[in-house]
């Protein structure tokens, strides 16, 4: 082989695997965002915004940033099913306060281990119960360990379980099967990550902004600083609205849903070590192996 050929062939080799490459370093990102989310979501209920302002943060910015290509990808939206938009819009206002109202309640480990843990176990039952796939027994018990995680952390909660408790961790085990929805509607509606970003920050802003003015949720907007909102500017705006959105769909056009659900796993260790100096929040026994529970079940659960 002659270096012309050689050169030719190791340039294959480097378009083939550029894809892969750059949808590892995407969820990578994308993983790191999430843990910023979990932490962020968390502190809600300590700041002096609501649920609702979080909201208009989160969709504004992208908003704003993303006009420049909102034309351009209006007639991709327009052919987009209804079925598809609104299993895409779930990833929007839906999944944001369901998961805040979950995280002002219980520890930041468990939400961020429920949140980015559960969701393979929920996307494997919603593929068997509309798209027929079937789960073999091997895979079942690998998703089981996921649950019994959650388990026993809930379990080392037991001096602190209550109602309140039990309506947080559902919370968010609601704003969990939600991500799984929308993670099926990104896949079966195939559109650019751009598209999908511009699609949730657009309609979900207005959808939120209307529901401020209607008063139909508090707001407390002229109320806070500059300073006090720069967190959810920058996590949640910026983040988890335009790098997390662009780049986990990204991801999963490059990887899979399997493969970008073993990356994100790891998110919950990531949180709950963050989450010791920001919140003083113990790293106990049962967080340590719930956690570890979880990430094995959704790792095994991706490889059978």
């Amino acid at each position: 082989m002659n270096k012309l050929q050689l050169l030719q062939v190791n340039k294959v080799n480097y378009s083939a695997m550029s894809p892969l490459t750059y949808g590892y370093l995407a969820m990578l990102v994308v993983l790191l965002i999430w843990s910023g989310f979990s932490l962020t979501v968390r502190n809600i209920g300590t700041s002096p915004l609501t649920i609702a302002d979080v909201a208009l943060i989160r969709f504004s910015v992208p908003l704003v940033l993303l006009a420049p290509w909102f034309i351009k990808h209006l007639a991709v939206i327009k052919k987009v099913r209804i079925s598809d938009f609104l299993l895409i819009l779930l990833g929007g206002i839906p999944f944001l306060f369901l998961a805040s109202l979950g995280a002002k309640i219980v520890p930041t480990a468990y939400v961020a281990t429920i949140l980015t843990g559960t969701p393979p176990f929920f996307v494997a039952i919603l593929s068997m119960l509309f798209y027929k796939q079937v789960i073999t027994k091997q895979r079942l018990l690998m998703l089981s360990l996921i649950l019994i995680g959650v388990l026993i952390m809930v379990a080392g909660l037991a001096e602190q379980l209550s109602l309140e408790i039990f309506t947080g961790i559902g919370f968010l085990l609601c704003a969990s099967l939600l991500w799984s929805t929308y993670t099926l509607g990104l896949k079966r509606a195939g559109l650019s990550a751009l598209t999908v970003a511009i699609i949730i920050s657009y309609f979900s802003f207005f959808i939120m902004l209307f529901l401020v003015l209607s008063g139909t949720v508090a707001s407390n907007w002229g109320s806070f600083s500059l300073q006090q909102a720069m967190p959810f500017l920058l996590v949640q705006g910026i983040g988890v609205g335009i790098v997390a959105t662009i780049g986990f769909s990204y991801a999963v056009s490059q990887l899979g849903s399997a493969k970008s659900s073993i990356i994100g796993a790891l998110s919950p260790g990531i949180t709950s070590l963050l989450a010791v100096p920001i919140f003083d929040e113990p790293l106990s026994i049962a967080i340590f192996c719930g956690i570890s529970l979880t990430i094995t079940g959704v790792i095994l659960s991706n490889r059978v």
